[in-house]
């Protein structure tokens, strides 16, 4: 069927309707709908004529086409006012049915037979049809004059909230699912489906159902950043099965899909504030269609924090190339006094941990954002400088030594609260992979919590393989503490930026060790998390990520997540989606 256009800031262009083979799965479209009566205004007339199956109005066949749907809600059902006259447009809070000329004053494309607006700011769904085509309503083969019914159908689907599973530019953005079996939702008429089939029915009850809460379900507390939480589905039935994973955010009744997979099993390395509600698994093959396998209601407690807790050290390890591809650490000092600070620039050493292609001389400069045009400090071999500081420095804040004669950098200043950029090039424009670290070198605990590393920001090149951006971050304290870890890639192509070399679709992931703790590669998902992602870059000052996409130019996002971490070492991994390279920024926040 036609694609219904998110009506936004602008309106997207409708797809072309053709006659295809078979498609699979359902998709999500937008917000759905609230609970109770959704009133649609049929406003379609009657024909010249008696339609095939008999009816006299075209109003009787919109309305069976909705009662197929309602058959199959639970929180909500259609109702109509039939013969409606109330005005038709958009944004007047009334779910017009209409045939219209134009799409509200647009032209209709080729092939074209429905449009379905849908906004995200709103609950208003408004279905125009296509009066320039013949229409009819009849069961069976498709004939010349279009069958009205099952395009009905499809286009109510819309309005609840369902997407084409076969439209690679609607479903989920890393959804590989196969194609293989006919849906209604599917963008393609055909003769062999003209009623809602299993995919379609399992997605409007994902929306629609009144799932079981926590007493009935089967429930799990876990405190945030305490422990990891595993899914597991229960199916029966001929395999093999790929496994469907959604979630229901508590006090909400969006649905997001979050993963999918050939094995029965999800883990969630690190449960966070964000993971509470209801989480859904449907399992599919291609005989039988989807089912629901397993639904579990998290509870997330808060997890105590304290304020003795600090970043005592924080390193990015990246590619140093020439120009704007040096790699660059900026880093805030919190408190009213000065505090002492330990950078250190690793090309050399980086050998001795199986490194290949480091940088061989690596320069490091330090620069204060009120003077960003002359380096307050510098050190191009770590053994020109005060030497024995640096070496007793290192023993005591535990950073592996560098060795007698290496071209490493490294320099210790004590600094003012504020603002500052530590840039690694390569002497003489060489270029590599090197290490840029920063540490609280206070010479006491006591101290350094009265002037904290509030946060850093790496910018760095993005390459493939090993040469993706890898931040290092080491939470020192009693207790866990929250942080803001971004990954920004398209909002340098903006102002104030304008960095024409950014990388277009960054993905974040944490790690400590080998274990992966979380993995975001659109901030703006899951949807529920969004709030808390605004607040918390308000909260630290950091600027606003970009909330807008170009799906035609298959652009992303920048990654973000709020992560509640314990004492411990951890990793931070920027890379770009499905290969992609550019220069990224990575920022860790120390949430107040």
């Amino acid at each position: 069927m036609s694609r219904s256009p998110l009506l936004g800031a602008a309106r997207a262009v409708a797809a072309a309707l053709a006659v295809s083979g078979p498609a699979f799965g359902f998709a999500f479209l937008g917000p759905t709908l609230p609970d109770g009566d959704i009133v649609m205004h049929l406003q379609l007339g009657a024909p010249a004529t008696p339609l095939t199956d008999g009816s006299a109005d075209w109003g009787v066949v919109a309305e069976s086409a909705l009662n197929e749907w309602n058959a199959q809600l639970a929180r909500s059902k259609f109702t109509v006012v039939r013969n409606s006259t109330a005005a038709i447009g958009l944004r007047n809070r009334t779910n017009n049915v209409s045939f219209q000329s134009t799409v509200f004053g647009d032209a209709w494309g080729d092939g074209v037979l429905a449009v379905t607006s849908v906004t995200t700011t709103s609950t208003e769904r408004d279905v125009v049809f296509n009066n320039t085509i013949t229409w009819d309503s009849y069961r069976g083969a498709l004939r010349t004059a279009m069958d009205f019914r099952r395009v009905a159908l499809h286009e109510f689907g819309h309005a609840l909230g369902l997407d084409h599973p076969d439209d690679p530019e609607q479903v989920f953005p890393n959804d590989r699912r196969p194609q293989s079996a006919a849906t209604l939702m599917r963008s393609f008429v055909s003769s062999g489906v003209e009623s809602l089939r299993a995919d379609d029915i399992a997605g409007i009850k994902l929306l629609y159902d009144r799932f079981p809460n926590a007493s009935v379900a089967q429930a799990r507390t876990v405190p945030a950043g305490s422990a990891s939480f595993t899914l597991n589905a229960v199916s029966t039935g001929t395999g093999p099965f790929t496994y469907f994973y959604y979630f229901i955010p508590t006090g909400s009744i969006l649905v997001e899909e979050f993963a999918f997979a050939t094995a029965a099993s999800y883990t969630i390395g690190s449960v966070q504030p964000a993971d509470a509600g209801l989480f859904i698994i449907t399992a599919t093959n291609n005989n039988t269609g989807a089912f629901f396998s397993t639904t579990t209601f998290l509870t997330v407690p808060a997890t105590p924090t304290s304020p003795d807790t600090t970043l005592a050290n924080i390193s990015t390890r990246g590619v140093v190339g020439t120009g704007s591809d040096v790699l660059i650490a900026g880093l805030s000092i919190g408190g009213t006094t000065n505090k002492t600070i330990f950078v250190r620039a690793a090309g050399p050493a980086l050998t001795d941990f199986g490194v290949g292609g480091a940088l061989a001389d690596p320069t490091l400069s330090l620069f204060s954002s009120n003077n960003p045009n002359s380096a307050i400090a510098t050190n191009d071999n770590w053994e020109s400088g005060n030497a024995a500081t640096i070496s007793a420095t290192a023993a005591r804040l535990g950073a592996f030594a560098f060795k007698p004669g290496s071209r490493d950098a490294a320099l210790v200043a004590t600094l003012a609260p504020g603002s500052y950029t530590a840039i690694v090039s390569g002497a003489g424009g060489t270029t590599g992979i090197a290490l840029v670290e920063a540490y609280d070198a206070d010479a006491d605990a006591a101290t350094s919590r009265t002037r904290k590393l509030v946060n850093i920001a790496t910018r760095g090149r993005v390459d493939t393989g090993d040469n993706v951006l890898i931040a290092g971050l080491v939470v020192s304290g009693p207790s866990p503490r929250t942080y803001l870890i971004r990954a920004i890639g398209p909002t340098l192509l903006r102002p104030p930026f304008n960095l024409s070399g950014a990388l277009i679709d960054p993905f974040l992931q944490i790690y400590q060790s080998d274990r992966l703790l979380r993995e975001n590669d659109d901030w703006d998902m899951p949807e529920a998390a969004r709030p808390a992602l605004r607040a918390a870059s308000t909260q630290v000052g950091a600027f606003a990520m970009l909330e807008d996409r170009i799906i035609s130019l298959r652009s992303g996002l920048d990654a973000a997540m709020l992560v509640t971490l314990p004492p411990g070492s951890y990793t931070a991994k920027v890379s770009g989606f499905e290969g992609a390279t550019g220069v990224a920024l990575i920022e860790i926040y120390e949430m107040p």
